[in-house]
């Protein structure tokens, strides 16, 4: 090996295990802290409100729920009444097709299923480096590209595990299932979505007529007319806010600190094969130098 190779190899050997132990610590620390909090802000008193706060890593959730006014909350749950559900005679065709739907939900993204794409991209990073360290004249396009590709992964693709197995959506936003959509007469959903430089949130409002406190003998009239104020069954409405925030934690910290090493790595190659080809275009005024 030249005088002139041996650095750049030593370069590459140490940036293969600051890889490693970066990805390392990508995976194995959490990868996003997160705040939510639900509050019930129509039709029940003292806004009751549900909060839970966790954090999300490679493995697990660690999850702490608090609730705030449960009494009125829990009284609100047990005053409702079972919403039945209509029966409706399905054709084979219709079946077949429900089934597909419910198969097709059973198979939607979730949290797990981020957790694989991001090992994935983990071993892909790693594998890199060694054929980095195996083929000395490999651009450092590949590794940029799977560098990135963990990039989207913490910003997109475990937000999007995340808020999938949550269940951001429906009368509560995912906080209790003891309602569902189809409990609900003229339900309005608003959801809203901040990007920062520290996280994201996730904002869901809706309101709705709970059919489950409505005697069964009138949930057709107040399917068709919603009650107005003062009306019976108004007090049926029932309001809930939610918000879900999530932090970036330390896993994405550490995968950027991967192209601080490829950019020394760039500025080391380019430096020893500078002075490479200055040795090639004067190789005569190295020889007079020598003989003086």
């Amino acid at each position: 090996m030249s005088n002139r190779e041996w650095p750049k190899t030593l370069a590459r050997l140490l940036a293969l295990f600051g890889v490693i132990v970066l990805v390392s610590l990508s995976g194995t620390s959490d990868w996003f802290a997160i705040n939510a909090e639900g509050k019930y802000v129509e039709g029940l008193p003292r806004e009751p409100a549900i909060i839970i706060n966790y954090t999300v890593n490679n493995t697990e959730e660690e999850v702490d729920l608090e609730f705030k006014n449960y009494t009125p909350l829990r009284t609100y749950w047990r005053n409702r009444e079972p919403v039945p559900v209509p029966m409706i005679n399905y054709t084979a065709e219709e079946l077949e097709l429900l089934a597909a739907e419910e198969e097709i939900e059973e198979e939607s993204f979730s949290l797990q299923d981020s957790r694989e794409i991001m090992s994935y991209i983990f071993g892909a990073m790693i594998l890199i480096q060694v054929f980095s360290l195996l083929i000395p004249n490999m651009k450092l396009y590949l590794p940029i590209f799977i560098w990135f590709l963990g990039i989207i992964g913490f910003v997109i693709i475990v937000p999007f595990g995340i808020i999938s197995s949550f269940g951001f959506d429906g009368p509560t936003g995912g906080f209790s299932d003891e309602t569902e959509e189809t409990d609900f007469a003229h339900m309005s959903v608003e959801t809203g979505f901040d990007l920062e430089l520290s996280g994201m949130k996730f904002t869901i409002e809706t309101l709705g007529f709970d059919l489950g406190l409505v005697p069964l003998d009138e949930h057709e009239s107040v399917k068709q007319t919603p009650p107005q104020e003062g009306e019976d069954n108004f007090d049926s409405l029932i309001g809930f806010n939610a918000f879900l925030e999530l932090e970036f934690s330390d896993g994405l910290k550490y995968w950027s600190y991967i192209l601080v090493i490829f950019i020394l790595l760039k500025i080391i190659d380019r430096i020893y094969s500078d002075k490479s080809i200055e040795g090639k275009i004067n190789p005569q005024s190295k020889i007079i130098d020598s003989e003086e």
